[in-house]
């Protein structure tokens, strides 16, 4: 049951960060509190997550999916407790109700398993590194540089810093800058 527990934490942890491209600390400190929702321009419902962190507290839209994930957490831990949990529980919390510290060595060994803890510049994958993961995807798929920062409580700068040079290569981003008018 406890291996259970943590491989379906984890595993939600994981999908959580690569969706809504939080940082560790802030996906660490997140409560139920912190969760409400927004709609799209076409109606669609997404999750906002309040997020304190590095850069203060900020709004977090998350990409479409985010919901199921924290219903199935919610679910999970109601069966726990055989209650909903308290408003003020974190999210990602031990049986006992504490914060969880890390998920560092689950994830290492997810990576190795997989064979992909090491990237092929042979950098070590982190869980940053889904923040990293969640930049790229919305990059690829058109975000604006501005909106992408907004979201992810960094600067345009940041963003362009570490992503600007793959952009270019991107065949969205060739069409753009080689279309005729």
């Amino acid at each position: 049951r406890r291996v259970r527990r943590a491989r379906f934490y984890l595993k939600h942890y994981v999908l959580i960060l690569a969706q809504s491209g939080i940082r560790v600390g802030e996906a660490r400190r997140l409560k139920w509190r912190d969760l409400s929702q927004t709609k799209t321009l076409t109606g669609d419902i997404r999750v906002v997550l309040t997020v304190r962190g590095k850069t203060g507290e900020r709004e977090v839209v998350c990409n479409a999916g985010v919901e199921f994930l924290l219903q199935e957490l919610k679910c999970f831990r109601h069966s726990e407790l055989d209650r909903e949990p308290d408003r003020d529980e974190h999210i990602f919390c031990h049986r006992n109700g504490n914060q969880v510290a890390t998920y560092r060595n689950g994830f290492d060994r997810a990576l190795k398993d997989a064979g992909v803890l090491f990237s092929s510049d042979g950098r070590r994958r982190v869980p940053y590194s889904l923040r990293h993961t969640y930049a790229t995807m919305r990059i690829s798929e058109g975000v604006s540089v501005f909106q992408l920062a907004a979201n992810m409580g960094t600067s345009v700068e940041m963003i362009d810093s570490f992503y600007g040079k793959k952009r270019v290569r991107d065949p969205k981003m060739a069409t753009e800058l080689t279309k005729q008018s």
